[in-house]
């Protein structure tokens, strides 16, 4: 897997080079293809649970890297365009989801039914601004919570051992 990849070859560099690991599986998640970026974020967060900073540090590049990938996509797509059987093909499948404006990537947090975010918020010409905002905003509760309940799992963990 390409995640295991990247966190082998940055784990030499420290807690930096699992920071930067963290940051390229989700540039790449965001970009060209899924990646299981929370299954990592969790991985790289278990190197130091026991630190609020770190979970912190590792929520906001979390963040940073959806917006930076989403954003990377969206211009992408806005300079070079897509060819139109491709734009059609995604504007119809846009269209057929409940929910069929930006409102649709707070949804994609909790169920993903919409990849390649960037591409398709260029092609359906929706909001960047409204768009990207829910993305950051769905990726900061998302992560923050995957986070936090990590945390708490390690700490009552952490106290049950030591009671017994």
């Amino acid at each position: 897997m390409i995640g295991d990849a990247i966190i082998e070859f940055f784990s030499a560099f420290g807690v930096f080079g699992m920071a930067l690991a963290l940051y390229f599986i989700f540039l790449i998640d965001s970009m060209i293809f899924p990646a299981l970026p929370d299954f990592f974020l969790l991985v790289i967060f278990l190197t130091n649970p026991g630190s609020i900073e770190w979970g912190i540090a590792l929520l906001i590049i979390a963040v940073a890297a959806s917006f930076s990938g989403n954003t990377i996509l969206y211009l992408l797509v806005k300079k070079y365009s897509l060819p139109k059987w491709m734009k059609k093909a995604m504007q119809k499948y846009s269209n057929m989801l409940i929910v069929s404006d930006e409102r649709i990537l707070l949804i994609n947090r909790i169920a993903p039914v919409l990849p390649y975010t960037g591409a398709f918020i260029a092609v359906n010409n929706w909001n960047y601004r409204k768009a990207i905002s829910y993305i950051i905003f769905g990726a900061g509760i998302k992560f923050g919570f995957l986070l936090l309940l990590s945390g708490t799992f390690y700490t009552c963990l952490l106290y049950t051992s030591d009671a017994a």
